[in-house]
């Protein structure tokens, strides 16, 4: 089982990111908000939610997201996510994500409850 890294360690792994990053400040804003956002919702919700660009570049800023040093598979909040209950409802986690299974409309698969 990894540990996860704690925040601080987190905002000194975003500073070197953000020191070195050059580019479209955008694509930035959405791979740092990934990883953020996903310490409380877990990369499972932010893979069903992102795109697949977005999701490579947060990988080749940060590694491999899904790592759970950088946020679990699921977090505290992942019952407020309507993409991981839909998900759940007609299974198929990859198959959603690779869009195998269309089941899960994407403006659904967006909401917070």
């Amino acid at each position: 089982m990894t540990t996860q890294i704690d925040d601080a360690e987190l905002m000194l792994k975003i500073e070197e990111i953000v020191s070195n990053y050059k580019g479209d400040i955008t694509y930035l804003n959405e791979a740092v908000g990934i990883v953020v956002v996903g310490r409380f919702v877990g990369w499972e919700h932010q893979r069903l939610v992102s795109s697949r660009a977005c999701w490579s570049f947060a990988i080749k800023l940060f590694g491999d997201p899904k790592s759970e040093s950088l946020m679990p598979r699921r977090g505290r909040y992942a019952y407020k996510s309507r993409a991981l209950a839909l998900a759940d409802a007609v299974g198929g986690f990859w198959d959603i994500v690779k869009g195998k299974k269309q089941a899960i409309p994407l403006r659904e698969r967006k909401m917070m409850v």
